[in-house]
Formats: C-alpha cells, sequence, structure tokens
C-alpha cells in the first residue's frame, strides 16, 4: 500500500551509518560510567564520576573519562577517579553487575527510541495517516461522548419538549393545536403555510 509514495530515489550514504554507530559507542561509553557510579553509590562510596582533568588531548568531559575505561571494564572501580574519592569502592562482582544492567537498560532505551523512531520518519512510514493520539482525539469514545446529544438526540437528548401554543407565525408558517411525536421525546405542532406559498 502507497508503495509508489515510500519509494526513496536518493540512497543512502556514509554518513548515516557513521552517525548510528558513534551514537551507538557514546551510549556504550556513558553507560560504563554510569554503571561504575552506580555501583561505587550503592557500595556507600558516594556519586563518583571520573575527574575532569586535562591532558594531551581536551575533552568536554575530561580525559579521564576515556582513559578509563579499560580499567572499569578490568573490574577496577576506582579507575580514573580522583585521589579524594572514598576507599569503600565496588567490588568486582558488584561492578560488573551494575555494568550489565545499566548497559541492558540503555539497550532496551536505544531499540525502543529506533524503532518509535523508524516508525514515525522512517522509509516505511504512511503519508497523509493520522497518529493513533489524533485519531482518538477526533473519532474517539472521549468525543462521541461529548457529542452524544447532537449525533444521537433521540438516545441522549434534553427531556420531552411539547409545543403547547395555538398559534405560532414563523416565516409564514402557521402552528394548528395537534402535535405529532417525532422520534422518542420529542414533539412539534403540523405546520402549514398562510401565505399563500406551495
Amino acid at each position: 500500500m502507497q508503495r509508489e509514495r515510500r519509494r526513496d530515489p536518493y540512497p543512502w550514504s556514509w554518513e548515516i551509518p557513521v552517525a548510528i554507530m558513534v551514537a551507538v559507542a557514546g551510549v556504550v561509553v556513558f553507560g560504563i560510567q554510569l554503571g561504575r557510579s552506580a555501583a561505587n553509590l550503592a557500595a556507600g562510596a558516594g556519586w563518583t564520576w571520573p575527574a575532569a582533568d586535562t591532558g594531551v588531548v581536551s575533552s568536554p568531559v575530561g580525559t579521564a573519562f576515556w582513559g578509563s575505561l579499560f580499567g572499569v571494564l578490568g573490574g577496577d572501580a576506582g579507575a580514573g577517579l580522583s585521589d579524594s574519592a572514598s576507599d569503600s569502592l565496588a567490588g568486582t562482582g558488584l561492578l560488573w553487575t551494575f555494568l550489565v544492567a545499566t548497559e541492558v537498560l540503555f539497550l532496551v532505551l536505544a531499540v525502543w527510541a529506533a524503532t518509535s523512531i523508524y516508525l514515525r520518519w522512517g522509509p516505511g512510514r504512511m503519508h497523509g495517516m493520522a497518529t493513533a493520539a489524533e485519531a482518538e482525539k477526533l473519532l474517539g469514545v472521549t468525543r462521541l461522548r461529548k457529542v452524544a446529544a447532537l449525533v444521537r438526540p433521540d438516545l441522549h437528548g434534553k427531556p420531552t419538549q411539547t409545543v403547547s401554543s395555538h398559534h405560532h407565525r414563523v416565516a409564514g408558517l402557521e402552528a394548528e393545536p395537534s402535535s405529532v411525536q417525532i422520534g422518542r421525546g420529542l414533539s412539534t405542532p403540523w405546520l402549514r403555510r398562510t401565505d399563500g406559498g406551495n
């Protein structure tokens, strides 16, 4: 369906796969440091983060952020931390437990985000289709309940109102005393023209 509207004449170039790989690597690295900090916090050492020192390579997060990765993966919860860090750092088992839990959590979040982005803006998206929220807003049960009196006045309208006056003149129409029941709970008088029209 809509195959001809979904075809993209421009092939993907190398920039998109490289951007995806860089984003995945950044999430993995951040997950390692976050998992180490959470493990140290659980061990009673408080919140620890690599020292923002300056080295040969300038980095907005500090060179210790990058240089301590292999130490953390080797089981050293104090790699890259300042000398003022507490001695009660996490052990190897606790460190690896938090590293795995953090990376799994980030993996689940990344897959969910990538799937949502692909379905919303990817090449397989349906063009011109309303989202589920938009469809609910216009056609859902909430709106139907709001306009129930307009859609089905016989079921959800106001109580019975009978026109009792003998003569009403509206745009050349005259109401006679007799009335007829319309639907359920509504009645109206027979109307006949008084201006001689057909």
